[in-house]
């Protein structure tokens, strides 16, 4: 376990993730800033005497997040033991500046240090008003368990009714439980067996069951409005505050202490709802839960109880993300019952309407009004969110509101084409800002995750109706990561805020880590005239969204003329409904070419272990991120980071597209192998030995009129595909749409010689290949690619067998290499 010295003096260390800062228990005499990056805050109510670190650790439950500039630590620093009430633990890579001091010492150190003092009290304001919003989203969470629990209990086959005491989820049993609620409701409103409209959560909010926790509210455990007057106070200039603690230096302290207080009444509260939320899992998902009581339930009614568990299972998966975010805990992975709900996503759930429950019209009425509702004022609710100051948020709205008066929003005219450019920097601005605050708590709460997600800045932009349609599409699952990882763009950018991957490559190739090199270059007026970048979680995120995602979404979009970063109903072709890309859907699709190209996202590593180091093969699988914009294209963006081979690559799709999405994306995925195989093979590319793939295809391209394994008709129909196609990767794309979409069904496509680049380089399963060794043509193939398959395997299990020698266990990665060469 990495731990970091508090004993010496830090000055912004680079902190990797999973570092310990401090433990629960531990002796704190260290005023700690958190300049740059995430660190979660952890506790446990069961510390013992004599706990390891891992297990104090190990029995932590987070209760909320942490972003630079943060000061954290103080509630061990300022009492009287010195004993830190909690543990912290980086989440990213974090800059950590730590000063060694006592208590005593350290008050009188922040009174010498003026500007070091001022800047404590700021950023424990901050984290007092990250932490409030934060609350709200646990809130949100408890609130989706308990729904879970209470459809559970509603949803059961029930023969008795229990009236004579008060059950809740806690005191009782499910069946209990389910008793209870049932009793409390009039016998025609309670539900049939496995009724999948609980899901909708109307008559648990006809019963009040959430009643008690809506009733918290943090602003009214401590003054509230004390808080506010202070706020106001810090946001004064230095040379003020300074001069006012100066003459008043009680007021400084009695700030100190107010703010001091209120982290810890806030922090008290947190650990209260983690510690709700997690019982509430363990008591649905346990090995004894209510969840796996349901499933042994026997029902002759077999169709409604699979549908129930198909919703079961769809509501389960969308509280997976928050509860990493917020618990730090993988539900799926945590609990045993999600390897058999999987097998219910796929089921087939009636149609919408029913599902949407048999409500009378005026009720109906009123839903969409109460769902449209929190669209007004969106642009001044998103714009009062975002740090920046009021001559951003004035000129913004000045710019909308003359692009809104428009009839034509789209005019190919100077004028127009000069304020769409003005609003979409400005718009990346925005959302840039906006996600540096929201990164630490749900990325999904309302404001500003519509406009995060979907590209919703401004309800007026969009009818009625394609408001309604976003607002049910934004309640599903934006984020798969199951086997293939497809998630909206502010999934992608906390991926890049944690370190798990590089920011992006620019249009021009350039990388995060050469302009960082670059920098340094600069003469002191160059560096004066431009931001300069740190290696930070904020600053990886901003190249990303200041250097990329502006031509991500213009390349995307497909059109200049109408391109812009946000929805406009103008500019949209069809119902949202139509246009969305469900990230569960392009799972599927990947896995589907996937299940007849079994390597497709396999490369060639240098594998180094024990006894030296071998070439094999891995799978890398890159990540498919759907930019909150609508457009007509999709692009292979890059098919690794830089030179580092066992890195993942990504696809940028919008996440409204107007295309036909299977076969774009086989093409796109076409693109990517082609890609892939063209950087592994560097400068050799076009050789037909040493390029492999892409080399024996060039070379196919490049000389097929000498070919003598091509006949004069093939030749004829090859010279008119190359007159129609513009470039080699595009002819190769082509012809590989083919063999995966129509010669794995038997429908000939290729010519001879492409199918046999095809089926040595983009082999079917060996069940398929099987079927097609019928034939004699294919035969031959077969025993080619097999005497070479043979080689491969030959050479690894000499290598295995020194393994057995040697009494070492086989590593995981050699092991995986051996299935591959024999799939």
């Amino acid at each position: 376990m990495k731990k970091l010295d508090l004993s010496e003096k830090h000055s912004k260390s680079a902190i990797p993730p999973g570092t310990t800062i401090l433990i629960q228990g531990e002796t704190c005499r260290s005023l700690i800033i958190i300049e740059s990056g995430m660190v979660e805050a952890l506790h446990t109510s069961q510390l013992s005497d004599g706990d390891s670190d891992e297990e104090i650790l190990g029995k932590s439950l987070r209760f909320g997040l942490i972003k630079g500039d943060a000061v954290i630590g103080l509630g061990g620093l300022f009492n009287e033991d010195s004993v830190s009430l909690r543990s912290f633990r980086t989440v990213s890579e974090c800059l950590v500046t730590a000063l060694p001091q006592d208590e005593a010492s350290m008050q009188v150190y922040l009174q010498e240090n003026k500007a070091l003092n001022l800047r404590v009290l700021r950023s424990m304001c901050s984290r007092i008003e990250s932490a409030l919003y934060l609350y709200t989203n646990y809130k949100y969470l408890w609130h989706k368990y308990a729904s879970i629990a209470d459809t559970i209990a509603l949803g059961i086959p029930s023969d008795t009714i229990y009236s004579e005491q008060r059950i809740t989820r806690e005191s009782g049993s499910l069946f209990e439980y389910s008793g209870f609620l049932k009793s409390e409701l009039e016998e025609d409103r309670r539900p049939a067996p496995w009724e999948y409209n609980l899901f909708l959560g109307t008559i648990q909010d006809q019963l009040n069951l959430y009643e008690e926790q809506d009733r918290i509210r943090l602003e009214d455990l401590f003054d509230y409005k004390q808080f506010l007057f202070i706020k106001r106070i810090l946001s004064k200039p230095d040379k003020i505050l300074n001069a006012l603690f100066e003459k008043d230096e009680p007021t400084n302290n009695y700030i100190f202490t107010f703010l001091k207080q209120t982290i810890a009444t806030i922090t008290e509260a947190s650990i209260a709802i983690s510690g709700s939320i997690h019982d509430l899992i363990e008591k649905v998902f346990s090995d004894e839960g209510w969840a796996v009581s349901a499933l042994r339930i026997p029902d002759r009614e077999e169709l409604r109880k699979n549908n129930f568990m198909h919703f079961l299972s769809k509501f389960s998966w969308r509280c997976r993300k928050d509860t990493q975010i917020l618990l730090g805990r993988d539900i799926f992975r945590d609990y045993k019952i999600f390897s058999v709900l999987k097998k219910y996503t796929s089921f087939q759930e009636p149609r919408e309407d029913s599902v949407s429950g048999a409500a009378a019209p005026s009720a109906e009425s009123e839903e969409k009004a109460k769902r449209l509702k929190k669209y007004k004022g969106l642009l001044r609710r998103i714009l009062d969110f975002s740090p920046l100051d009021d001559s951003f948020r004035n000129e913004f709205t000045e710019s909308m509101e003359i692009f809104l008066a428009r009839e034509n929003q789209f005019e190919n005219i100077p004028e127009l084409n000069a304020l769409r450019e003005k609003l979409g920097k400005m718009y990346w601005q925005l959302y840039e800002s906006c996600f540096l605050k929201v990164i630490d708590s749900d990325l999904k709460g309302f404001i500003p995750g519509i406009m995060l997600h979907f590209g919703v800045v401004d309800e007026r932009l969009l009818t009625e109706k394609e408001l309604l349609e976003i607002d049910r599409l934004y309640a599903g699952t934006l984020f798969v990561d199951y086997e293939i990882p497809v998630m909206t763009l502010p999934y992608f950018l906390e991926k890049i805020y944690k370190g798990e991957v590089s920011p992006s490559m620019t249009g021009m190739g350039d990388l995060f880590s050469t302009l960082l090199q670059a920098q340094k270059k600069l003469t002191p007026r160059e560096k004066k005239a431009a931001y300069i970048y740190e290696d930070t979680p904020e600053d990886r995120v901003r190249f990303e969204l200041r250097k990329i995602a502006g031509d991500i979404s213009t390349v995307l979009n497909g059109n200049r003329v109408k391109t812009l970063p946000f929805l406009c109903s103008q500019i949209l072709s069809g119902s949202i409904s139509r246009l969305f890309l469900d990230p569960d859907r392009i799972a599927q699709s990947v896995l589907f070419c996937k299940s007849r190209d079994f390597s497709l996202f396999y490369r060639e590593v240098l594998f180094k272990h024990d006894l030296g180091a071998d070439f094999i093969k891995k799978e890398i699988i890159p990540n498919f991120i759907l930019y909150p914009v609508f457009g007509t294209r999709s692009v292979m963006w890059q098919e690794m980071e830089g030179n580092s081979k066992q890195t993942p690559g990504r696809l940028f799709f919008p996440c409204l597209f107007a295309e036909k999405i299977e076969e774009n994306l086989l093409y796109q995925l076409a693109k990517y192998r082609w890609e892939l195989q063209k950087t592994i093979a560097g400068y050799n590319w076009t050789d037909p030995v040493e390029g492999g793939l892409v080399g024996v295809y060039y070379d196919y391209i490049r000389y097929y009129r000498k070919n003598p394994n091509i006949t004069l008709e093939a030749k004829k129909r090859l010279e008119e595909f190359i007159k129609k196609t513009k470039s080699d990767d595009d002819r190769f794309a082509r012809d590989y749409i083919s063999w995966v979409q129509f010669e794995y069904e038997g429908k000939i496509r290729l010519n001879s010689f492409a199918r046999e680049i095809f089926y040595r380089f983009c082999p079917f399963p060996l069940k398929k290949r099987n079927e097609m060794a019928l034939k004699p043509d294919f035969k031959i193939l077969e025993n080619r690619y097999q005497n070479r398959q043979q080689k491969e395997i030959l050479k690894l299990k000499s290598r295995l067998i020194k393994f057995e020698k040697k009494s070492r266990s086989v590593p995981e990665e050699l092991s995986e290499y051996g299935k591959f060469l024999e799939y």
